[in-house]
């Protein structure tokens, strides 16, 4: 099953030199910025398979905003490609970062939220999908409740 959605998005640019300012001060973005700098959405999905997705999630983590709030996207496209489907890793990697970001960087995951929030509705209710064990990984509809209210 591939998921695809009409994308609301706005259209942003890869991010530059400028919107990748400070990424030196953190050992975790400086392997992203190798990894991702000048490279689309598209071209870095490939970066969270094969249980990667846990350590992209510590990098966009403390990224800066610019550059979190452009990659998200890209993770959120791999959730809803077929190389998604059973990666429960990715799925709960992918809603603690939103948490975690937005409590940490106050408004960085709410100015992009209505961006997000079809791919987040999807993770949240599609659990089975992606074989996470509510026992191991939480309840997915409850973790995205603690996401809209940090974005409200």
């Amino acid at each position: 099953m591939v998921v695809r959605f009409k994308r609301r998005a706005k259209r942003r640019p890869i991010p530059n030199k400028k919107d990748w300012a400070g990424f030196e001060k953190d050992l975790d973005v400086q392997y992203f910025h190798r990894l991702a700098f000048g490279k689309s959405n598209e071209e870095i999905q490939p970066l969270f398979e094969n249980g990667r997705s846990i350590e992209r999630s510590d990098e966009l983590l403390f990224a800066p905003r610019a550059v979190f709030q452009y990659y998200v996207h890209g993770f959120a496209a791999y959730l809803m490609s077929a190389k998604g489907k059973g990666d429960s890793d990715a799925a709960s990697s992918f809603l603690g970062l939103l948490k975690t970001r937005e409590d940490r960087d106050s408004g960085s995951v709410k100015e992009i939220y209505a961006e997000l929030a079809t791919y987040v509705e999807f993770v949240a209710s599609h659990q089975a999908y992606f074989e996470a064990d509510q026992n191991i990984y939480g309840n997915f509809a409850d973790r995205v409740n603690d996401i809209r209210r940090a974005c409200t």
